[in-house]
């Protein structure tokens, strides 16, 4: 499969490009610069996204795209900026893959989008743990990109008949936060985690490009109204030192309806964010713990 993956230079498209490469998939990279590293078997090509006709150009001849090219975060540009460049990179992306017949699409979406990620305020889950049939109420700039993406990606999936899947990815454990993650990993490995810390989520950047990958070759079921599905994609449990439930109790009184009281039995630590229909569908399996942090596999 001749794959495309836009921002296959960042910190994220670094573990994409070396895992499907690692599993013979024939990969380019599109960035506004080279990756960091040369990979044998690896094309480059530079383009701005923002150009709508030049991506046109650019995203043609291949099998399927992997679009994770986009701001990451809300913290170092203006919110206008943010807004702009994430929207109308998707957009001219998904307008190049319908224009050029690609047939599928990959997106990398976070669980930002749901408003339970990055946000504002602490909004209260309508139940747990939370799937993806869950409604998703983004409230800040970065949450509301990533959502209308998402939005954008299914209608084209609805109106084209693209192949699209969307990842909401948790918190990505990146080299670039190495300091800061390396000290929550210690004080949660001395018992001093914070308690009263958010929902605790996490995956490492290995875990998002098994999923990618497996999203690659996903055989979406026939007879379908459209080929779209959404998955989380997280690690099993938290990193916080306390049972999840003990935790979202700190935040939430009452609490949230329990849909399946048994998922928190089972693993009391276990991710708010429910990834076992990646696991059924994709087959999807974390392998990275937070505690063996400092031992993770760079690209």
């Amino acid at each position: 499969m001749k794959t495309l993956v836009t921002g296959g230079a960042g910190d994220i498209g670094d573990y994409v490009v070396a895992e499907l490469v690692s599993h013979g998939i024939d990969v380019t990279v599109l960035d506004l610069k080279p990756p960091r590293k040369e990979v044998k078997g690896v094309a480059f090509v530079q383009c701005d996204l923002m150009d709508m006709d030049a991506t046109i150009e650019t995203v043609k001849d291949y099998d399927a795209v992997v679009h994770l090219a986009a701001i990451p975060h809300p913290f170092n540009d203006p919110a206008d900026r943010v807004m702009a460049v994430n929207m109308v990179t998707c957009f001219n992306v998904l307008e190049a893959v319908r224009l050029n017949g690609i047939g599928r699409v990959v997106y990398g979406c976070s669980e930002s989008s749901t408003g339970f990620g990055i946000h504002n305020v602490e909004l209260v889950p309508l139940y747990l743990p939370i799937d993806e049939a869950h409604p998703c109420w983004p409230h800040e700039v970065y949450s509301f990109t990533k959502r209308f993406g998402e939005v954008m990606v299914e209608n084209y999936a609805r109106a084209y008949g693209i192949e699209a899947i969307a990842l909401r990815y948790c918190w990505v454990w990146l080299e670039r936060d190495r300091e800061g993650i390396q000290a929550i990993v210690d004080a949660g490995l001395r018992g001093e985690g914070d308690a009263k810390a958010w929902f605790g989520c996490y995956v490492s950047p290995h875990d998002v490009a098994q999923a990618v990958r497996q999203s690659l070759s996903y055989k979406f079921p026939t007879g379908q109204a459209m080929d779209f599905e959404a998955f989380y994609i997280t690690a099993d449990t938290t990193f916080l030192t306390v049972p999840s439930l003990d935790a979202l109790g700190a935040h939430f009184d009452p609490m949230p309806e329990l849909r399946d009281a048994a998922y928190f039995v089972n693993e009391p630590k276990a991710s708010p964010f429910d990834n076992r229909k990646a696991k059924r569908l994709l087959g999807f399996e974390p392998t990275m713990d937070w505690r063996t942090f400092a031992e993770w596999p760079k690209p």
